[in-house]
């Protein structure tokens, strides 16, 4: 009899372990397959949709299926019980943008994951210049000063952007008729930023950007640009030289928008020669800036040429070049003599040619720092200024700088380095003298001394005429020579 009680233990203890693993052996036999928008999917893939996905699912078993959840990011969005052994259905997920995890969970077994992007919106344009809307779409006018600019822009997109399309239209009237220009550009797979060489015109311009991201969901932006232009065109010269009774001149006119016309004109004289002819408002590169080279015929007895330059707003710009003008001309600076003089180094030059309207002498230390600095001259417009300076030294080395800054504003600069082995470099420098010169007098027995006046425009060249006589100049070169002296006693 006891034989038989272990064989019924045996049977029992089987049929339980079978109970328990059935559920667990069933859905190890589920096979799940899910599409995405129509788009089967793999577990573990990727998916990019752009609006809420609907999921096809299929999931068949060989026993019978008690329970099917789908998990978003964690948290259960749909449950059924199907208590079958296959099962159909098609979900609409709510998502917003961005990454999601979506799991479909079997009999408490997650069987499938992907993970789901929703990319619903178009991109995102943030124009940096030559207008900003950072935080905010752009207002419908923009007013700038610059006909030439660069269309500049930050791009945000959830998959990427395939390419930004930017119109810029145009229209003016000209010779009584109605004209229209259209410029189109074209970025392809710009990244996360795009920045774009543009020329509007005078006035109104019609501007249309469009920004397509990768799925060709597309943000458009129409903004009016209002070219607004106070500013008169600007002249430079490098080329003014006489030869003979002809004068050449050379050098270029540029505008904010437009050169319209140059023209020039004998001082004295009311013949306008026409150097660059009238134009429209059309946008046009080539009229930013325009070279220009003439010859004039001369006398001895011309005083200068008017150059009048417009833009096509009418802004005007009229200059008055004297004969002796040197504007166009470099500063030559030359370091004559630069010694050691104890703790101070001793330095002599010249700057000429040019036109310069301040000079400054500096020593500096072998690490870069300023140690004493000289104004040499600081005044009206002049083409000739002698150094004569003392300063304190750097120990070590002492490098002497000599600046010049002509009536553009350009610096122009000369240096030499000295040797100061022995030298303590002072803990508190010399103060800066400045000097305000006082203009060299030249006497000759023909020649009146010279008084400088500016020119109507905006003084921007001084026109020289004579004025005094042969006494009142010789009386001015003793007041310097004592004056000279006197300083030199006091310097003893």
């Amino acid at each position: 009899m006891e034989p038989r009680r272990h064989r019924l233990a045996v049977v029992l203890v089987g049929v339980v372990l079978v109970a328990a693993l059935a559920p667990t052996m069933a859905t190890a036999r589920a096979t799940v397959e899910v599409a995405v928008d129509g788009t089967p999917t793999e577990s573990g893939e990727r998916r990019t949709v752009t609006d809420d996905p609907v999921l096809d699912i299929e999931v068949t078993g060989a026993e019978s299926i008690e329970s099917v959840t789908i998990r978003v990011d964690g948290e259960s969005r749909r449950s059924f019980e199907p208590n079958a052994t296959t099962f159909s259905e098609r979900v609409t997920l709510g998502l917003t943008d961005g990454d999601h995890e979506v799991a479909v969970v079997v009999d408490s077994t997650e069987r499938w994951t992907a993970t789901i992007l929703k990319d619903s919106t178009a991109p995102l344009v943030t124009f940096t210049s030559p207008f900003e809307s950072v935080g905010r779409p752009p207002t419908g006018q923009i007013a700038v000063r610059e006909g030439a600019t660069t269309l500049a822009a930050d791009l945000d997109d959830q998959s990427g952007v395939r390419e930004v399309r930017i119109e810029r239209t145009y229209e003016w009237r000209f010779g009584g008729q109605s004209r229209r220009d259209l410029e189109t550009y074209r970025i392809e797979n710009p990244g996360d930023n795009v920045s774009q060489p543009i020329l509007f015109g005078l006035g109104r311009n019609e501007l249309h950007v469009v920004a397509v991201d990768v799925h060709g969901q597309r943000r458009t932006h129409d903004i009016t640009v209002w070219v607004l232009d106070d500013q008169r065109p600007v002249i430079d010269l490098n080329r003014f030289e006489r030869t003979g009774d002809t004068l050449h001149v050379a050098g270029t006119v540029r505008d904010n928008v437009k050169v319209n016309t140059l023209s020039y004109r004998v001082a004295g004289t009311a013949q306008k020669n026409f150097v660059s002819n009238p134009t429209s408002a059309e946008p046009t590169r080539s009229r930013l800036a325009v070279d220009f080279a003439f010859t004039v015929p001369i006398s001895d007895s011309t005083e200068g040429i008017v150059l009048e330059a417009t833009d096509v707003n009418e802004n005007e710009r009229e200059w008055t070049v004297p004969l002796d003008y040197r504007g166009h001309l470099e500063p030559r600076i030359t370091i004559t003599d630069a010694r050691v003089n104890g703790s101070h180094v001793d330095v002599a030059g010249t700057v000429a040619n040019g036109q310069v309207t301040r000079v400054v002498v500096e020593s500096v230390g072998p690490d870069g720092d300023v140690v004493d600095s000289r104004t040499a001259y600081d005044g009206d417009a002049t083409s000739s200024v002698e150094i004569h300076e003392r300063l304190a030294a750097a120990s070590d080395e002492t490098t002497v700088v000599i600046r010049a800054v002509d009536t553009a504003g350009r610096d122009h600069r000369e240096s030499v380095t000295l040797a100061t082995p022995r030298v303590e470099t002072p803990t508190d420098p010399v103060p800066t003298r400045t000097v305000t010169a006082t203009p060299a007098v030249t006497t000759t027995a023909s020649t009146p001394a010279a008084t400088t006046t500016a020119s109507e425009d905006d003084g921007e060249q001084p026109t020289t005429r004579g004025d005094g006589t042969l006494s009142t100049g010789l009386t001015a070169v003793g007041a310097v020579i004592v004056g000279r002296l006197l300083v030199a006693v006091r310097r003893q």
